[in-house]
């Protein structure tokens, strides 16, 4: 036994579970062929990842031995029977195949990976209820995930997954928690959530909403500054970690909010919010429009044919004191008539473009989070972008507020959808619609308008947003135009 850990088969097969070495396709078979036929060096290699708490891998967002069971469907702890060896076998077959030379190289490691992974499934058959924690200490299940990215959870993080004592970290997008209780929880990313049992959970970073039926009344959520019990309700709580504030806000039913320093509490009711802040409870207040931030906020080259124009003014309408934003552009449609409505107005310059040349066009928008309401509140959403036909193009971003000066006329010149979840990225419009508008405008100057044609579900949904020409580092919003190659094409103004 302590031969072998000289034995260069086991070093190479360290290192490459490790990571740490590449070997040609010739040397991974020799390998592969003796750990499957060799059960003491599967028994010694096993035990050094053990040991090395690589075993713990089963944790991570897409766990390899959970994978691995659901593709053999045979590995427990009292199943370790001729017709396992022969999956194991088949498997090992099937990966090896798809680890030749002509695929896709980057594909090998993963083979390789799982291949390994298969071979020692069966030699931690027998540890395979130290690695799972039992199904009766479950209390909740990922109900579904939409545009999901989790970060480094604790726990295994597919859809329909059953889950108990851990912490979850999602990154983007959203995911629907169900609680034995009948609790459900919404995580908005970024957000961190520790699942503590079927009534209780902690909020350490981003938004959680909750929906609580009458069998999970007394349902809590717990941040660093402050303890939320319901009462049979929906409603939203954020932690910043940066100021340490928590933010409650009940969209239907009653909490109550507890100040973690002071113990002092405040009752909320349907459309009300409060903040706790340090040594402050905080006031009830109005929770009907956007009510808190829930996070922080923080140029294609084409080649020849090619020219592109950034806006040389952008704002927003709707502004509302307290809400606003110098470098990101928000569009927002309000659930009801008087709900807030957010609209961005583009300002471009194409003088020194013979337009009646153009054959191809495209805008290009950056968004980025605002921070503002509730993902949740809306469903994918789709935008607008529409052209000013004439006139108005002398407007100007300061008197930009409430609304836009005048009654202009405009054409529609394209949709793009943002699915629900997804609050970043590059969105644009393209074709002969945007391309023709641009060379028949009677103006150099053109406005655009961007508009969001879904209406969130309910009040409090997410403000979306995408970066003005003032923003310190996301690309401005582009236009990027293709003059008929015979005519001379100028530079970027």
């Amino acid at each position: 036994m302590s031969d072998i850990s000289n034995d260069p088969d086991f070093i190479d097969l360290v290192a490459m579970w490790h990571g740490n070495t590449d070997l040609p396709e010739d040397r991974r078979e020799q390998l592969l062929k003796r750990l499957a036929e060799d059960e003491t060096l599967r028994s010694v290699l096993a035990r050094d990842i053990q040991m090395a708490g690589l075993t713990r891998i089963v944790q991570s967002g897409e766990p390899r031995w959970l994978r691995l069971e659901e593709k053999l469907d045979c590995l427990t702890a009292s199943d370790h029977s001729t017709e396992t060896e022969d999956a194991v076998m088949a498997a090992i077959s099937d990966s090896m195949n798809a680890s030749r030379p002509e695929r896709n190289k980057l594909r090998q490691p993963l083979a390789w990976t799982m291949v390994v992974s298969i071979l020692l499934a069966v030699t931690f058959a027998g540890l395979w209820g130290w690695m799972q924690p039992p199904v009766t200490n479950t209390f909740v299940v990922i109900e579904q995930s939409k545009n999901a990215r989790w970060e480094s959870s604790d726990l295994p993080t597919s859809d329909g997954t059953r889950l108990g004592l851990g912490t979850l970290r999602l990154a983007e997008g959203l995911a629907i928690l169900r609680f034995d209780s009948g609790a459900q929880l919404i995580m908005e990313a970024p957000s961190e959530v520790k699942l503590l049992d079927a009534m209780r959970c902690e909020l350490s970073k981003g938004t959680a909403v909750a929906d609580i039926p009458e069998s999970a009344q007394g349902f809590r959520i717990t941040t660093p500054s402050a303890d939320i019990v319901d009462y049979g309700t929906r409603f939203a709580v954020s932690f910043h970690q940066e100021t340490g504030e928590t933010h409650t806000q009940v969209m239907e039913g009653r909490v109550e909010v507890k100040h973690t320093r002071s113990g002092k509490v405040v009752e909320l009711k349907t459309g009300e919010r409060n903040t706790v802040g340090g040594e402050e409870l905080g006031q009830v207040t109005d929770g009907r429009m956007e009510g808190h931030r829930t996070m922080p906020v923080p140029t294609l080259d084409r080649g020849a044919g090619w020219v592109t124009r950034t806006s040389t003014k952008d704002a927003y309408t709707g502004h509302i004191k307290g809400h606003e934003s110098d470098v990101l552009l928000y569009v927002k449609k309000g659930f009801q008539e008087d709900s807030p409505h957010r609209q961005a107005y583009l300002g471009f310059q194409l003088a020194g473009i013979q337009r009646e040349h153009i054959v191809a066009a495209e805008l290009s928008l950056y968004f980025s989070p605002t921070g503002w309401g509730l993902a949740s509140h809306v469903p994918d959403a789709t935008f607008s972008v529409y052209g000013m036909t004439a006139g108005h193009a002398q407007w100007n971003e300061d008197i930009m507020r409430k609304k836009f000066p005048g009654k202009p006329n405009f054409v529609h010149l394209g949709s793009f959808v943002i699915e629900q979840g997804v609050q970043r990225g590059r969105f644009s419009i393209q074709g002969e619609t945007l391309a023709a508008f641009l060379r028949e405008h009677p103006e150099s100057e053109i406005t655009l308008l961007v508009v969001r044609d879904t209406a969130e579900i309910e009040d409090a949904g997410l403000v979306h947003g995408f970066a003005s020409h003032r923003h310190p580092t996301l690309p401005v919003p582009t236009l990027a135009i293709q003059v008929r190659s015979d005519r001379p094409i100028p530079t970027e103004l």
